[in-house]
């Protein structure tokens, strides 16, 4: 017989999923989008690295920064879009995502997806630019 504490955990479990299942709801939906060369997530916050977990699914590696994209960018992001455009995802802060649209611009990448998720994360997506014909 299930008692009322088990009802209670399984109701606050599923409660607390819920906006987990929403959010990856809003992800534009794409058969033909090509993976993700690194999800990105800011380490401060437990919720970006649950959500970036989520984008990553089981095919993108994750890559954690805390606030600062300087050695991300220096050791990897650097060199993988001087190879080819690279997309990258992530959940961090918007002045993170800032400093990586900077960087992504020079390397001609652009801001594909932003969706806040709460006042301190942002999700974001971030892939090659579409030449205007």
């Amino acid at each position: 017989m299930t008692s009322r504490r088990q009802v209670l955990q399984i109701g606050l479990t599923g409660a607390a999923l819920l906006p987990v299942a929403r959010y990856a709801d809003a992800w534009p939906a794409a058969a033909d989008a090509e993976p993700f060369y690194l999800v990105i997530f800011d380490a401060r916050f437990p919720k970006s690295r649950q959500l970036a977990g989520t984008i990553a699914g089981a095919f993108a590696p994750l890559a954690a920064i805390r606030g600062d994209v300087t050695a991300l960018w220096y050791h990897d992001l650097y060199f993988a879009w001087q190879r080819d455009a690279a997309p990258v995802a992530g959940v961090t802060s918007a002045e993170s995502l800032f400093c990586l649209e900077l960087l992504a611009r020079d390397a001609g990448m652009r801001v594909t997806h932003r969706q806040v998720v709460d006042s301190d994360l942002v999700s974001w997506a971030i892939g090659p630019q579409r030449s205007r014909r």
